[in-house]
Parts: structure tokens; C-alpha cells; sequence
């Protein structure tokens, strides 16, 4: 009797294992030749910050429910910092697709870069059915930090490839790449 109490209680204390995901950056890069278009971007570009809402600065992976809510998933985490992973993949995306002759740097490289991108990510979450909206708006700064033109708002929204978190994960990925085509087009 007192062993079948301790296995009872012992099942009822456990949760499912967690399962760990990451942002990767686009595995096709398309560099964009210097022929394709006249570019007026300086020779050397950084991501300065990239910030995301509070809401998102969570382990758990974010799914939106209807219009305004938000659910969270014990078991769905991120392997890291969610603003991090998004800095990381959007600095390789975006220097897959800068035009020849261009090249991203860190922000405190010296001598400075001639155009830092700041970024804000104001919605960055998946529906239901897997499909992922990523609203930003970003902006060019020069050495001096004056911005080098109006900012750029973008709302990318990649249909889902799956409900599943290994699904969100991919989805959000091709979100991130569509986010750096727009701002390396933008500074063309």
C-alpha cells in the first residue's frame, strides 16, 4: 500500500520533459551583386540594438490566441534569449544580403561603420496554425547618430509550415530573412 502511494504521487508530480528551439538564419543566402543596382550605401553597415516587447523577453515560446491573447508553453522554450537569437540571425541574414563591396561590422568597430541599423521589433509571434507575423521598424543612423532618413516600418507575415514548435521555430526564421532583404533594400 505505501509503495503503490509513493509511485501514485511520483506520477502526479511529474511534467512533460521541455524541448528546446533556435532561430537559424537563412541557409540560402542571396548576396546581391554590385551589377544589380546602383547602391548608395556606405562600404560598411552594423546592427546596432534590436529590441523586442516585453511580452516576448520570455523562455517559453509565444503563440497568439485570437486577437489579444498570448499563451505561453512550459514544455516550448527557446535554448536562449529570444532578442539575442533574433540580433544573431538577423546580422548573418543581413550580411548575406548586402550588395558587393559592402560589408557588416561590429558597431563599436573603429573607425565607426558608416550606417548602424537600429531595429524594433513591436510583434514577433505565431497564430494557431503556425503561421508567424513579424512586425519591425528600423532605421538608419550615421556615425554621428542622427538617423540618415525616415524610419521603415515592415510587417512580414510567413504562412506556417506547421503547428508545431520545430515548425514556429522555421517559420519564424524565414521571417527574420524577409525582415533583412527589406532593410538591405532599403539601403540601396
Amino acid at each position: 500500500m505505501l509503495v503503490g502511494s509513493a509511485l501514485l504521487l511520483t506520477g502526479c508530480g511529474s511534467s512533460p520533459p521541455s524541448k528546446y528551439y533556435v532561430l537559424t538564419a537563412d541557409p540560402v543566402p542571396q548576396r546581391v551583386s554590385a551589377a544589380a543596382g546602383k547602391t548608395v550605401a556606405p562600404n560598411t553597415i552594423a546592427l546596432g540594438r534590436v529590441s523586442l516587447p516585453g511580452a516576448l523577453d520570455r523562455p517559453q515560446i509565444a503563440r497568439r490566441k485570437g486577437g489579444n491573447e498570448i499563451v505561453f508553453s512550459d514544455e516550448e522554450r527557446w535554448a536562449g534569449p529570444l532578442d539575442d537569437m533574433v540580433r544573431r540571425v538577423l546580422a548573418d541574414d543581413l550580411a548575406a544580403r548586402l550588395p558587393a563591396g559592402v560589408s557588416l561590422i561590429e558597431s563599436s568597430a573603429k573607425p565607426p561603420p558608416g550606417v548602424t541599423i537600429a531595429v524594433e521589433v513591436s510583434r514577433f509571434d505565431a497564430d494557431e496554425s503556425g503561421g508567424v507575423t513579424l512586425t519591425a521598424r528600423w532605421e538608419a543612423l550615421g556615425p554621428n547618430g542622427r538617423p540618415l532618413g525616415p524610419p521603415r516600418e515592415s510587417t512580414i507575415v510567413e504562412p506556417g509550415a506547421g503547428k508545431d514548435a520545430a515548425a514556429v521555430a522555421t517559420t519564424m526564421s524565414r521571417a527574420v530573412a524577409a525582415l533583412a532583404a527589406r532593410i538591405a533594400a532599403g539601403l540601396r
